[in-house]
């Protein structure tokens, strides 16, 4: 029937393969984002930000590149995690809305630019993030009833 969905997760390898590099990923970003130029996670990456030549503003870019890192994986562990599709979107949400204020405080708080320059895009993240999370915390959403396929079924028998 119409009012009914069916449940499409990904295979359990697609799950356990996504988890573990998106794992990977968000730790990166964090640490671009919070502890930018250290060797962590992964050891020798302190080199990555020298690299490039490590000054303020190199570092300002790999903050950016970080959020962008983990608003990416965390978009693809809630997609691959979570099943159904209204409160998936909630998640997605929650999510881009938080990392959406991120980068609008990160940039925000970058002062070797103007706000001239930075301004709009403060302005856009901040307005984005805050409609996001304002959504995902306060409109009411309705479980949908949940029609198994054939084969799914067969296995929970």
């Amino acid at each position: 029937p119409a009012h009914c969905i069916s449940i499409m997760s990904p295979p359990q390898h697609v799950k356990v393969i996504s988890v573990a590099t998106n794992a990977a990923v968000l730790l990166m970003g964090a640490r671009n984002v919070f502890a930018t130029g250290t060797a962590l996670p992964i050891p020798g990456d302190d080199k990555f930000l020298a690299h490039f030549g490590g000054s303020s503003s190199t570092a300002f870019l790999m903050q950016l590149f970080g959020l962008f890192m983990i608003a990416t994986a965390g978009a693809k562990l809630t997609t691959v995690v979570y099943d159904e599709g209204t409160f998936l979107r909630q998640k997605l949400f929650l999510v881009l809305g938080v990392v959406d204020l991120l980068l609008a405080f990160t940039v925000f708080n970058y002062k070797a630019l103007g706000t001239d320059v930075t301004g709009g895009f403060v302005l856009l993240h901040a307005l984005e993030g805050a409609a996001f999370l304002h959504d995902a915390l306060t409109r009411e959403r309705k479980v949908k009833r949940v029609q198994r396929s054939a084969s799914t079924r067969s296995k929970r028998a």
